[in-house]
């Protein structure tokens, strides 16, 4: 049994908790932190104890691994003590306030052994896994172009003064936060990203934000397939018929695949898909199973020892793909992406 440390009980770890307990064959949380004392012990109950100082957390004798589920500017320090104190790692995204902080975890995590994995959960999404089934065996044939898209209001979501307002905490708005999600399912889908060009501004529609709350940028994959990438933390209602106004199109040189109205294809390799847009036959997107499935996944790993699908040092080019997008930003150019 695998004893957990859980470390930031907001609404990130919330959903990690409910991972662990779905995979409560494999492991237990053992103790919870929060710097306010009574959201961890809302979570915790009577079945582990609270703490409100995450040193206590990596210090305790009895933890094994920890999930880390703190605001961005805290993911170094704890990632770093945790790494020297030999516990495993499940770390929410994005893994730090830039690249350089990256790989610096990601150095220690590979000197101490450990499993150490990013919560890019979207790659545990069970309509993605089918999708990037579809498209390894080559149902659409070469991916040749991709649309990526994203709609929010964070001062919906989030009260004034929330921490993702500002960058100084956040590293960054909408593309280290949210648009890193789809940056990476892209990476998963279709391989590295060679080149970006991007633009991005503040709506003033989420008062007292700091850093960029639209984005739009191009993306020049290594494979020659180019891709379109816009997001807002301002849309008043999101265009797309999605659960979280997100949409995803992939274009082959055989069919096509899209998330609006759920996951269709088409397809002219496939006899059964070549008169028009099909159902994939998949259920609606339900994200409590990626949280559930991203934890089952890291346990696994720290039990058998094999590298995590969204491992740290495979992040590191997601990571880099946002460097490359805030270069762009600031320079006016396109801008290579520094793959490690």
């Amino acid at each position: 049994m695998i004893r957990v440390g859980l470390i930031g009980c907001g609404l990130m770890g919330q959903h990690h908790a409910t991972g662990y307990q779905a995979a409560s064959d494999l492991a237990e949380i053992v103790i919870y932190c929060d710097d306010r004392e009574e959201v961890a012990q809302k979570l915790a109950g009577d079945h582990a104890r609270v703490t409100t100082h995450w040193q206590d957390v990596i210090a305790s004798d009895d933890v094994d691994a920890v999930s880390i589920c703190t605001p961005h500017d805290l993911h170094l320090p704890q990632v770093l003590a945790a790494a020297r104190a030999g516990k495993h790692i499940l770390l929410e995204k994005p893994m730090a306030l830039n690249l350089a902080q990256a790989q610096e975890m990601v150095a220690a995590t590979d000197a101490a052994g450990i499993t150490y994995m990013i919560a890019q959960n979207q790659r545990y999404l069970p309509e993605h896994t089918r999708v990037k089934e579809l498209l390894d065996s080559g149902v659409i044939g070469k991916v040749f172009a991709a649309r990526i898209d994203g709609n929010q209001w964070l001062s919906k979501i989030y009260p004034p003064g929330h921490w993702l307002f500002h960058k100084a905490r956040s590293g960054g708005g909408v593309t280290r936060t949210t648009a890193i999600h789809k940056l990476d399912l892209m990476r998963y889908f279709l391989g590295e990203i060679r080149r970006v060009a991007a633009f991005q501004s503040i709506s003033g529609l989420n008062p007292e934000m700091d850093c960029d709350d639209v984005l739009t940028a191009s993306l020049e994959f290594e494979s020659g397939a180019l891709g379109e990438a816009f997001f807002t933390f301002a849309a008043h209602k999101a265009p797309i018929p999605t659960a979280t106004g997100e949409l995803t199109i992939l274009y082959g040189d055989q069919g096509l695949i899209q998330n609006v109205m759920g996951w269709h294809l088409y397809s002219t390799a496939v006899p059964e898909y070549s008169d028009g847009l099909t159902s994939l036959n998949l259920p609606s997107a339900d994200y409590a199973l990626t949280f559930r499935n991203e934890v089952r996944h890291f346990l696994e790993c720290v039990g058998n020892g094999e590298e995590p699908l969204s491992s740290g040092r495979d992040n590191l080019n997601t990571m880099a793909v946002v460097e490359a997008i805030y270069e762009s930003v600031a320079t006016g150019k396109a801008v290579h992406v520094q793959h490690t």
